[in-house]
């Protein structure tokens, strides 16, 4: 199960749960900043793929599993950014990335 949280009205946060656990991430692929929780996004056994390349992650760990199907690679360390819910906000491990839809040329 997942469930969302918009952070500061910005940063799309997933928590998923499992086995009483919750394990948080930023809900943005790091491949090209898109919002791993779009139209089109599939969850099967605690790995998430996003909508966009198809890249697949870990929703335990945040691990890249399988690279995008894209021209352009995955930063060198590709990887859901872990969320952490502390009495002050939240604790990002890693940059924060604001999720970005494709630009559609006019």
């Amino acid at each position: 199960m997942i469930k969302t949280v918009l952070y500061e009205g910005k940063y799309p946060i997933m928590i998923y749960e499992k086995d009483g656990k919750e394990y948080s991430f930023l809900a943005v692929c790091p491949h090209k900043n898109r919002p791993i929780l779009f139209e089109g996004y599939k969850i099967d056994n605690d790995k998430i793929e996003c909508p966009f390349h198809h890249a697949v992650f870990s929703l335990i760990t945040g691990e890249l599993i399988k690279p995008p199907n894209s021209k352009t690679p995955c930063p060198a360390d590709c990887k859901l950014i872990k969320v952490e819910f502390i009495s002050s906000g939240v604790k990002f491990y890693g940059k924060p990335i604001i999720p970005e839809l494709p630009r559609k040329d006019t």
